[in-house]
């Protein structure tokens, strides 16, 4: 008999076991519903298609949609049971990035301009901030927790200052092994903001990101006093980018395609000490190389780790890929901030589980993985098909024994079955 690998449910009744806080027996029974059906659906994730394949009413989802849920544990729950069984490394980065969501009408709270990177400019809509945990050995991205984002904010506030405060929430309700296993929070550049740094070294983490290609850097002063009364000195002139005499180089695997150089500077902007990495990429003949400038809050990090978790950084717009394009994160009816992102965080569970699903059926090695969610959403639709079919026609053997027998029917269509 061929080996058939868990389904979503069956991974997500495990995780459910694992909760320090457990959830109400009722709860866990509506994520189990929701998570078979959310991939299973050919059409758009609203309440109506949600009744209409369930049998249950529209409005017990619109009621459910409503309560809170703690997202953080159920996704962190998720991430240990991997990493129990290998199939997730033991160091791993925080990712934190915000995404727009398109949304018709004038009622639904938070509703203003955001920036659409798909169009390259600012947009009518929503946005949600999202923090994900990336695996550094196998580069996977499981998302922990998405947060809407305010349209205005009171005084003393900020777009970045709410982003700051989740990401520090997210942090604070992860389990302390999980949380220890993290080395560093990652952002774009829109992140590398005094605010947002001093607020993630608050909770002893360090930042990894990006600055601008003028960033005012300093180099510091390692000379002798001179004795003189009065502050000892601090720096030792500007950094030219075009000079670099001073920095370190750093060895880099053939064929990479750039060089780095590293040196421990002073930010002006960012009030600190930090490890700045330059990455240079040549350019035509003739021309100076394109450079860009990371840097790390943590001054004794290692170049090559600076790069490399903000390499990792990039596998967090996959989640947001698929689940856009296959898990209906841009089709919730509901017009209350709590119903949206219930529908959001589903919407990245789904994602997570059918990650976790084919993590679990992938038996080549780890470094072949390719995750295929295109395949889990047609699966899921064979799936949830025979098992309707299977449920009402008497059957004299369990649904375990049965699909066993029936996987090249499941895997019709699948790409990489």
């Amino acid at each position: 008999m061929p080996n058939v690998p868990p389904s979503p449910c069956t991974i997500l009744t495990r995780v459910l076991t694992r909760l320090i806080r457990p959830l109400r027996p009722a709860q866990q029974r509506l994520l189990i519903v929701l998570c078979g059906l959310w991939l299973a659906l050919p059409g758009r994730i609203h309440f109506l298609n949600l009744a209409r394949y369930s049998g249950q009413s529209e409005k017990t989802f619109r009621n459910w949609f409503d309560k809170p849920l703690c997202w953080i544990s159920v996704n962190a729950a998720l991430v240990m049971q991997l990493r129990d069984t290998g199939h997730l490394g033991p160091t791993a980065i925080l990712g934190i990035d915000a995404s727009f969501i398109p949304k018709s009408g004038k009622a639904t709270p938070g509703l203003g301009k955001f920036w659409n990177g798909s169009v390259g400019r600012a947009e009518r809509g929503l946005e949600l901030s999202c923090c994900t945990l990336i695996d550094l050995e196998h580069r996977q991205a499981m998302v922990l927790h998405a947060q809407q984002t305010p349209s205005r904010f009171p005084e003393g506030h900020s777009r970045l200052t709410h982003y700051a405060e989740h990401a520090s929430d997210v942090l604070g309700s992860l389990p302390p092994t999980l949380r220890d296993s993290l080395t560093a929070v990652v952002g774009d550049a829109f992140y590398a903001k005094k605010a947002f740094v001093d607020a993630m070294q608050a909770r002893g983490m360090t930042v990894v990101s990006k600055l601008r290609c003028d960033a005012d850097l300093r180099y510091l002063y390692t000379g002798s006093r001179s004795g003189k009364a009065g502050r000892p000195r601090r720096f030792d002139g500007k950094v030219d980018f075009a000079d670099l005499t001073r920095w370190q180089t750093v060895e880099l695997e053939l064929g990479c395609g750039y060089t780095a150089h590293s040196a421990v500077l002073y930010s002006k902007a960012l009030e600190r000490t930090v490890r700045v990495v330059l990455l240079l990429f040549p350019r035509a003949q003739g021309k100076p190389p394109r450079h860009c400038v990371l840097f790390s809050t943590d001054s004794e990090m290692a170049a090559l780790h600076v790069i490399a978790c903000y390499r990792a950084r990039f596998e967090l717009e996959f989640p947001f890929r698929d689940a856009k394009g296959f898990a209906g994160l841009l089709s919730c009816q509901s017009r209350q901030s709590g119903a949206l992102e219930f529908h959001w965080n589903m919407a990245f569970l789904t994602v997570n589980l059918e990650r976790a699903r084919q993590l679990e059926a992938h038996m080549g090695p780890k470094e072949a993985f390719v995750f295929r969610m295109e395949d889990g959403k047609r699966r899921a639709y064979n799936e949830l098909l025979a098992r309707r079919i299977f449920e009402h026609s008497a059957p004299t053997e369990t649904w375990e024994k049965y699909q066993e027998r029936i996987s090249d029917v499941l895997n019709l269509g699948l790409k990489a079955a």
